[in-house]
């Protein structure tokens, strides 16, 4: 059980902030013994335990609570109470017997010792307040609430910096302590061995907590109390036959994880959550998921190398910088970078309301593994990929030479989902998820079902064109994104399966018959949008041109629609351009790289044309940048990008 250990030790290195709630809406790491609830209502008393008045409050809390707190459901809920803070029907179920007994238990141990001093006088104040009994009437005198209504209390102490009790750390180790060396005892817990930690005589549980992933809601990720559908029944007689996890070990796998849950580390879709974090006390670590212009920017070291992208130019090769950031990531410290463990996770659920949350994906690498890893996936699956870039305040699309982000190749391979709700979707898009975790972190080779949805929906811009861009200069940005993400993907494809590497830059004496059509493609895409650019249009007139809207057919039938295109769709623009003979010359050259009666095939063309059509786009891209440095005239490409 590698993963509950270091999930164990990413707890322990990180204790020091455990139950501190960020200013702003952020993860916390729960305390044992400790759960998150939402707050609403505040019961302001003071030293004596005397009320004052009642407040409506919306915030989150760390409230201290019990095995059997935690893991209530319907059946018998109403008997078991949080320790301190509740909702309204439990603090008063049976007048507060049940609540008030426990809270004595808790006093009376923290009463022999003086460590807990401030933790004392500040219970017995709402153990005062609650035995007399009055806490409905004291609500509804002074706010509208329910019985559903969570409710917490603040004491005014002389002295005291902070006067919530969620806030004071003596309440929370005062609850830890209580809670470990007196509660679970005197239930007579019993011992074993705990598999996570491999420590004898600790005291274990079968109730370990549920709704570690807040859009799993309840599944619980270990449960052995289902003894009628064989969770462990067949083999074993009682669960504890089966596996042993000491209370102390649960607590800290399961808050860790849960905390880990939440941050920025973790990559979510429904009910699935893939997580990669370092087993340290700074568990970040360059993202995996992430695409190449991303990671960079977050571990570049200067802020000149931040701003590189705001300065120059579009067409900057981030997998190679993201390279050379990463091997001098965390360097001043190398021992430890080397001595790192970090961790790879992937858990979904069953449903969305209730069942068993499972590990469909673990895996544990050195740091530097990790980083090799990510730096290969990124130099072997990278492309040119369009983006949005902020300089000197204003935006301007360009390109960054890179791996794709995750949500790239989704919309690459999946296209947008059709409605909020669509689970099918979702389904498709955790296992395409987890597949790229196996390529990334096992070395597998990318799926070919994958790279081939990819190029169809890229040779079909048009199902894309009315996809709900707000403007006609946003209308063709995904499908740049769905091309440079096939093109990313195809790449990895060929090193994959064919041991054959493509240049991002375009290859001006590759032979392929696929590669030379793409680039022909591109030639005549360049053709009609030069001679529009010519005769006025600006960047609003987004109209697909003649060769982006045969893609389909030509990807199909590549010889029979170039000469559709060549001889009749693109004519009357040849005109405009004065015969083009620049391009003439240009398509010359590609047709006697042909192969013999390769460029009379007619068979359908593979990934590769894309790889061709994209990279002789960017090639001609660059040539309208150099012409207008020098001088040049301006043409539609440069005009629209």
């Amino acid at each position: 059980m590698s993963w509950m250990q270091n999930l164990c030790d990413t707890y322990d290195a990180c204790e020091d902030i455990a139950g501190i709630i960020p200013a702003e809406s952020g993860a916390i790491l729960v305390p044992l013994g400790h759960s998150i609830k939402k707050l609403n209502i505040v019961i302001h008393l003071n030293r004596e335990g005397e009320f004052i008045r009642a407040d409506k409050c919306d915030c989150r809390i760390c409230i201290p609570c019990t095995e059997e707190s935690e893991g209530r459901t319907s059946t018998g809920a109403i008997g078991r109470p949080h320790p301190l803070f509740d909702q309204r029907k439990y603090l008063t179920y049976l007048d507060g017997k049940i609540y008030l007994e426990n809270m004595l238990n808790w006093l009376n141990y923290l009463s022999s010792d003086q460590t807990h001093a401030f933790a004392y006088e500040v219970l017995s104040s709402v153990y005062k307040y609650m035995s007399k009994k009055t806490l409905i009437s004291n609500i509804e005198s002074n706010i509208k609430a329910n019985e559903n209504s969570f409710i917490g209390f603040c004491i005014g102490i002389d002295g005291a910096l902070e006067d919530r009790l969620w806030m004071m750390p003596e309440v929370r180790n005062a609850w830890t302590e209580y809670y470990q060396n007196k509660y679970l005892p005197a239930l007579k817990k019993p011992t074993d061995i705990c598999y996570a930690t491999g420590k004898a005589d600790s005291i274990y549980i079968e109730n370990h907590p549920k709704a570690i992933n807040s859009f799993a809601a309840s599944a619980k990720l270990i449960s052995g109390n289902d003894k009628e559908n064989y969770t462990f029944r067949g083999r074993f007689e009682k669960p504890s036959q089966a596996v042993t996890v000491s209370y102390v070990a649960s607590q800290k796998a399961h808050q860790a994880l849960r905390w880990l849950i939440l941050t920025n580390c973790c990559y979510r879709c429904d009910t699935q959550a893939i997580i990669a974090w370092a087993v340290d006390k700074q568990p970040e670590i360059p993202g995996c998921f992430e695409d190449s212009y991303s990671i960079y920017r977050v571990i570049s070291q200067s802020d000149t190398e931040k701003m590189i992208d705001a300065k120059s130019s579009v067409f900057t090769d981030y997998a190679l910088l993201m390279r050379k950031a990463m091997s001098g990531y965390g360097s001043s410290d190398s021992v430890k970078k080397h001595n790192r463990r970090v961790s790879i996770m992937a858990t979904d659920a069953t449903t969305k309301d209730t069942g068993r949350m499972s590990i469909t994906y673990y895996r544990e690498l050195s740091e530097n593994e990790y980083e090799e890893r990510i730096d290969s996936w990124h130099n072997t699956c990278k492309w040119y990929q369009s983006f949005r870039k902020n300089a000197d305040g204003t935006y301007k699309s360009g390109y960054f030479i890179g791996a794709p982000g995750v949500d790239r190749i989704v919309l690459a391979v999946l296209g947008k989902r059709r409605s909020q709700k669509d689970t099918s979707y979702d389904r498709l898009v955790k296992n395409l998820r987890e597949q790229l975790v196996h390529c990334i972190f096992d070395g597998e080779r990318i799926p070919s079902s994958m790279v081939i949805a990819a190029i169809n929906r890229a040779s079909n811009p048009l199902a894309l064109e009315n996809s709900g861009a707000k403007s006609n200069s946003d209308r063709w940005r995904d499908w740049e994104y769905v091309l440079g993400a096939a093109c990313a993907l195809i790449k990895r494809y060929y090193h994959d399966y064919k041991k054959e590497e493509f240049a991002v830059e375009l290859e001006p004496e590759r032979r392929e018959r696929d590669y030379l059509y793409g680039r022909l493609l591109a030639l005549a895409d360049n053709i009609e949008s030069s001679a529009r650019y010519k005769q006025g249009k600006t960047k609003d007139d987004a109209r697909a041109t003649n060769a982006v809207r045969y893609m389909t057919a030509f990807s199909q039938h590549p010889f029979r629609t170039w000469n559709m295109l060549f001889t009749q769709q693109l004519n009357p623009y040849i005109q405009q351009l004065n015969g083009a003979g620049w391009y003439f010359n240009l398509i010359g050259d590609i047709k006697q790289l042909f192969e013999s009666e390769a460029f009379e095939n007619d068979a359908s063309l593979d990934g590769r044309y894309l790889l061709g059509f994209f990279a002789q786009r960017q090639a001609l891209r660059k040539k309208n940048e150099n012409d207008n440095n020098l001088g040049g005239e301006k043409n539609e490409f440069d005009e629209q990008n």
